[in-house]
């Protein structure tokens, strides 16, 4: 993954996941608000909360989550 995502990207690989802004702000350990701010476009998603959000819901193309 080479650009970040868009907002629009964010949002339609949230809405998949079923998460709330809340919950997946909490998987990739950051403030409601942050989350909020990448959806509405406001600010960039760094790429790499990005990739840990993907691997988190399971649809990260070349790595998967395993909790311990």
């Amino acid at each position: 993954m080479k650009k970040p995502p868009t907002p629009l990207q964010i949002l339609l690989e949230r809405k998949k996941t079923g998460w709330s802004q809340s919950e997946s702000a909490a998987k990739v350990h950051v403030t409601p608000r942050a989350w909020q701010w990448w959806e509405a476009g406001k600010r960039t998603m760094p790429i790499g909360l990005w990739e840990l959000f993907l691997i988190k819901a399971e649809v990260h193309p070349n790595y998967k989550f395993i909790e311990k």
